[in-house]
């Protein structure tokens, strides 16, 4: 049987064409992806992120067959829209559908930041401005300062994906003029995944984009090792969360 060692079930946004392809090709021996979509617009408007809640449901019936370990929300801006607790009943709804832990993007991102000990950011995304609003809002309710943010401005979530890893880095090196710990580059249809190594190499900071910290919480839950050493720091160390940190988490599921 394929998924010997784990089972991720992985719900995505209908049109995202990056996520699954990242997490298919960084899955190590013995763990396998299994993939439901969640009916999406294209335009990322307030209604389209928000009704991505019900669609979500009936994705994790399906998924939520295959058995898997983990869970993941592969949608960053549909789980931060509405703030913390929204994401934590997003969370708990599907878990309660697939019968083990679910991890939501945004969620992930604000505990990969507390595990690396970073407390302000320079933010890159394609999203509008609304979308960063809530973005900062969410990042700040997590105790984490935004002190600069780069944006490719696109309402249509299926450019999102036309944008070059190049453009990603070029945007990325230009955050980090910005006085903060670190760059997080939003969006799971984003290519970044392949650039963080090369940024925090030339950049000399921590980088973290959406999928790779999507990744990194889902492995920490399965307590599977992913051996990734080549795509920035949070995934080649592993780092485990402050005790704290990991209460005040497991409290909200």
């Amino acid at each position: 049987m394929y998924g010997w060692r784990a089972r991720i079930g992985l719900l995505v946004p209908s049109i995202n064409t990056i996520m699954e392809p990242e997490v298919q090709r960084t899955a190590p021996d013995g763990v396998t992806v299994h993939s439901a979509r969640i009916a999406t617009p294209r335009e990322g408007t307030a209604e389209a992120l928000l009704g991505m809640e019900a669609a979500s449901l009936e994705a994790c019936r399906l998924v939520a067959q295959t058995e898997p370990d983990v869970v993941i929300y592969g949608c960053t801006s549909g789980s931060f829209y509405e703030g913390p607790a929204y994401e934590a009943g997003i969370r708990r709804q599907l878990a309660e559908i697939a019968g083990c832990p679910v991890v939501a993007t945004a969620g992930a991102m604000a505990l990969a930041l507390r595990a690396m000990n970073i407390a302000s950011v320079s933010v890159v995304t394609p999203y509008v401005a609304e979308t960063n609003r809530r973005l900062e809002a969410f990042l700040a309710a997590e105790g984490i300062e935004v002190r600069g943010l780069r944006t490719f401005d696109m309402l249509d979530m299926y450019d999102h994906a036309k944008i070059q890893p190049g453009e990603v880095y070029r945007e990325a090196r230009a955050a980090m003029a910005d006085d903060a710990e670190a760059v997080f580059i939003s969006c799971t249809q984003v290519r970044a995944l392949e650039v963080v190594e090369l940024l925090e190499r030339d950049g000399g900071r921590p980088v973290i984009s959406a999928n790779q910290a999507t990744l990194w919480e889902a492995y920490r839950r399965m307590g599977v090792d992913p051996d990734l050493k080549s795509h920035g720091r949070l995934l080649a160390e592993m780092p485990d969360l402050p005790p704290v940190a990991d209460e005040t988490r497991a409290a909200a599921e």
